[in-house]
């Protein structure tokens, strides 16, 4: 399983100490100790999480620990483009997260932001055999946290040895 992190979920996710954690914390676990992997990429995404500089020493740990991907941003900026061109409201202020499944084809998007569901729902912006992500937004997903959801970008996708995993993250 890849998905991708809304930065505003970076606390939930990443932070013990934050009240929606219990809800993002299988998140966490599975890509810390599982066959999780974080996609990101683009401007956007890049500069919000610059915004979260809290996180970033531990996205970096991630990122060291093969747990990431990274897209090439100037693909993932061109594909931002062409969804605010499909939905040009500025009501939605995240193109850059379905820009970032277009480039990848990663199936889910982990989000605490209730207000951007709608339109990585939409359909318009899945074409090109392209599918329409699945949503991870509490602990009542924890089924998507699976391996039929590994997208092609994400392989190999495989598991940080135990003793490996406890040191960079933590039991």
């Amino acid at each position: 399983m890849c998905l991708v992190l809304d930065t505003n979920a970076f606390g939930p996710c990443f932070d013990a100490g934050n009240r929606e954690h219990q809800e993002f914390r299988p998140v966490l676990e599975w890509v810390t100790h599982g066959k999780g992997k974080l996609v990101y990429g683009g401007t956007k995404y890049k500069k919000e999480m610059k915004s979260a500089r809290k996180f970033l020493r531990f996205f970096a740990t991630l990122d060291r620990a093969g747990k990431t991907v990274k897209l090439v941003d100037i693909n993932v900026d061109q594909l931002e483009v062409e969804v605010k061109n499909i939905e040009p409201s500025t009501n939605f202020d995240d193109p850059h997260l379905i820009a970032i499944v277009l480039e990848s084809s990663c199936r889910i998007i982990c989000t605490s932001d209730a207000r951007a569901i709608p339109y990585i729902k939409d359909p318009r912006f899945y074409t090109n055999g392209v599918k329409k992500p699945k949503i991870y937004t509490s602990s009542k997903n924890i089924s998507l946290l699976a391996d039929k959801y590994i997208a092609e970008i994400c392989n190999p996708s495989v598991k940080l040895p135990k003793k490996d995993a406890n040191r960079l993250f933590g039991p």
